[in-house]
């Protein structure tokens, strides 16, 4: 492994750390504006790329594209949902099984296989969210099924872009999902939600939500070009540990031994899953996963 992966990837997760913990200060937001918030940084950045580029914005597969962007949108906001409501370390644990999840959609519907050993692997992760689930009081069943819901909704997102991987540019797989992110996020604000105008120091902290997400892709990217899929993608799992560390430290939230325990089965089965379906051709999914 490349000691410039290492730094790369290493900079990549503490950035998607900042962004999470960014979400659970800004508790008195909900969740969709949040992702309202996080949609419009991200669409003007993605806009720019595209005009700067001179690649049309609509793309080809402009079906897989919209089901991206609902799919990548629903995702997020029950991904911030779990953020506000459970300890960090939590629910960015139970996030990160979306690549369970999109092996699994992957041998329906792109009809890839998966060897016998992954499905030992994934009953390893079973085994370990039911202990997480016992260790943690404020995992109730309502607040595991939402996790399960935001992973595997990601886990269709990302068999969406694979999809797209030989009729549209990257740029325009992403900018699909702050398109279609926005304007849904908007319409649930006023339906569901009362909109709260940012402060001043608020503002500040939703452009950096925005730009430390821009960052954290871009360390991604550029660590998943310079070295070997599978070297990258274990690394990425040390945003496991920053939630826990930020939750513990910035938050307060403890952790007991049978959660430790609990989440090392869960990484253990993540990593050793993942390991044996990461292959060259699919560094396009990973690198725009955002």
């Amino acid at each position: 492994m490349k000691g410039k992966t290492v730094l790369l990837m290493i900079v990549s997760t503490l950035a998607f750390a900042v962004v999470n913990a960014l979400v659970k200060y800004l508790e008195e937001y909900g969740e969709f504006q949040l992702v309202f918030f996080r949609c419009i940084v991200s669409l003007l950045i993605s806009l720019i790329q595209l005009k700067a580029l001179r690649i049309s914005v609509w793309g080809n597969n402009k079906l897989i594209l919209i089901t991206r962007g609902f799919a990548g949108v629903l995702a997020l906001i029950m991904g911030f949902a779990l953020i506000k409501n459970i300890p960090l370390g939590t629910a960015v644990m139970l996030i990160y099984l979306s690549p369970i999840f999109t092996a699994l959609i992957a041998v329906y519907w792109l009809k890839e296989r998966v060897r016998s050993i992954q499905w030992f692997y994934l009953l390893v992760c079973v085994f370990g969210v039911f202990v997480l689930k016992k260790g943690e009081i404020s995992l109730t069943f309502e607040m595991l099924l939402l996790g399960f819901g935001a992973s595997s909704i990601a886990g269709l997102a990302y068999n969406c872009v694979r999809v797209c991987r030989k009729t549209d540019h990257p740029l325009v797989v992403v900018f699909y999902f702050p398109l279609i992110g926005a304007p849904v996020a908007f319409v649930l604000i006023f339906l569901f939600q009362e909109w709260i105008w940012p402060t001043t120091f608020d503002w500040f902290l939703i452009i950096a939500l925005g730009g430390f997400t821009q960052i954290a892709q871009i360390a991604l990217t550029k660590a998943l070009q310079g070295d070997k899929a599978a070297n990258a993608m274990v690394l990425k799992y040390l945003g496991v540990i920053h939630a826990f560390f930020i939750g513990w430290f910035f938050f307060d939230e403890g952790i007991t031994a049978i959660s430790a325990f609990g989440v090392l089965i869960i990484l253990l089965g993540i990593v050793l899953f993942s390991w044996k379906t990461q292959q060259k051709k699919e560094l396009y999914v990973i690198i725009y996963l955002a």
